[in-house]
């Protein structure tokens, strides 16, 4: 029963019905969900959560680190109502949505049916937002999203409206790593169970996730899905075989979608992201006090009126070594694992069947957080959840360096400091090279 409440929870979460149907707003769905779950999962949450399991659960510890990063930085900056008040419980509920994934999904067919809800979940999300976007319906909440320019020829103000949809997905770049998610997902169903007739149909939705991928011109979104599919072709056939179809398959996608979304070069937003970027990072490290914990949540917005449109740069600048450097290794450490998976660590046959999919979307959805900031929102945790399950059933045979004890804090430490000194080089080079 707590499965089928935690498959209504992410309907509830990820199409949002109260805001499609404001009549229905009162009606408090989410804690009608939400609640529930976590009362039948408390035996399986409070596995999750025992030393003894979180010693093997390497990305679960990175995700409470990331939380504690959050606290104690507004603790640091003395915004103690904000942390205990506002922020730490809305964050604190899509870490207990992380949680509750990996205790109600702990199964082969709990996984595939989770994945296959997934794959109906983003049907209806694309369903809506192309509904709205060619106005054959009208949701008073799906706010229009038009991206001004300019023509290059007459020099007149341009506007091009951009697909959205309900709920967090009323941003088109969060909307198209989701139909990334989508697409992943449907393979994974087609090819899961290839003794199963018909299981080519689970690749129907994909030509409709791809023509409103297209709608949203999303760069960032566009980079997240080329290099999921990428990884998934690498985690599937290897380096060397899958670079030819990884390289062409980019490049159709790119001649293909054309238009704004296909130049992914510098200039313009690219250049005023890095701007950013390398404008918090300077300040970062010209207060070497706040180094530790970050210059406190917020900063981006309160000195640049935007966000840092990078998750992992937004991290370390806000959150300090602690908190930067747990995002960065939950995704590095999911990756790294996952790969492992079949040729030093081993797991069940479902898993390793599972991998590619779970490497690929974690990929994916890496690289959108590069030119996106997404350290709070659910669906980055939904991504996580799902290498964490698949990291879960080999949790008995994982070797010792991606245990959680002394040691690994040592690494984790060491990583931290890494990622700190990449990023600030890795901006400086890209300014260098005229982005």
């Amino acid at each position: 029963m707590n499965f089928v409440l935690f498959l209504l929870l992410n309907a509830v979460l990820l199409l949002r019905p109260e805001e499609l149907f404001p009549e229905i707003a009162g009606l408090r769905l989410y804690l009608l969900t939400i609640i529930p779950c976590v009362l039948l999962s408390l035996p399986q949450l409070a596995h999750e959560l025992s030393p003894g399991t979180l010693r093997r659960r390497p990305i679960s510890v990175c995700v409470l680190l990331f939380f504690f990063s959050t606290i104690l930085s507004f603790f640091v900056q003395g915004r103690l109502g904000e942390a205990l008040f506002e922020f730490g419980p809305e964050f604190g509920k899509v870490i207990l949505y992380y949680f509750l994934l990996l205790a109600t999904v702990d199964t082969p067919n709990r996984f595939r049916t989770f994945v296959a809800a997934l794959v109906a979940l983003i049907g209806g999300l694309t369903t809506i937002a192309l509904a709205q976007h060619y106005e054959i319906v009208h949701f008073s909440n799906i706010v229009p999203c038009l991206q001004k320019g300019m023509d290059p020829v007459t020099g007149e103000a341009t506007e091009l409206p951009r697909l959205v949809s309900s709920g967090i997905f009323n941003d088109p770049n969060d909307l198209c790593l989701m139909l990334g998610l989508g697409i992943m997902s449907c393979i994974y169903c087609a090819t899961s169970r290839p003794q199963v007739i018909g299981g080519f149909l689970w690749l129907l939705p994909i030509p409709l996730f791809i023509y409103a991928l297209m709608d949203t011109h999303s760069k960032g979104g566009l980079l997240g899905v080329l290099a999921g599919g990428s990884a998934y072709l690498y985690s599937r056939f290897g380096g060397p075989k899958a670079l030819p179809y990884a390289a062409a398959g980019a490049v159709v996608a790119v001649l293909a979608i054309g238009g704004r979304q296909a130049s992914i070069g510098g200039g313009g937003t690219a250049h005023e992201r890095l701007m950013f970027w390398a404008d918090g990072l300077s300040n970062l490290f010209s207060q070497p006090f706040y180094i530790p914990t970050g210059l406190g949540i917020g900063w981006f917005v309160s000195e640049n009126g935007l966000v840092a449109h990078n998750s992992f740069v937004q991290a370390y600048v806000e959150l300090g070594l602690l908190g930067g450097g747990a995002f960065l290794a939950s995704f590095y450490l999911s990756a790294r694992i996952l790969d492992r998976f079949g040729r030093g660590v081993n797991a069940p046959h479902w898993v390793l069947d599972a991998k590619n999919y779970g490497f690929g979307v974690l990929i994916g959805y890496a690289m959108g957080c590069y030119s996106l900031t997404r350290n709070f929102t659910v669906t980055t945790y939904l991504v996580l959840g799902i290498s964490s399950v698949l990291l879960a059933q080999a949790s008995h045979t994982l070797p010792n360096r991606f245990q959680v004890n002394r040691q690994w804090f040592n690494w984790l430490f060491f990583m931290s400091a890494v990622g700190l000194a990449a990023l600030k080089l890795m901006t400086q080079a890209i300014s260098l090279a005229g982005v």
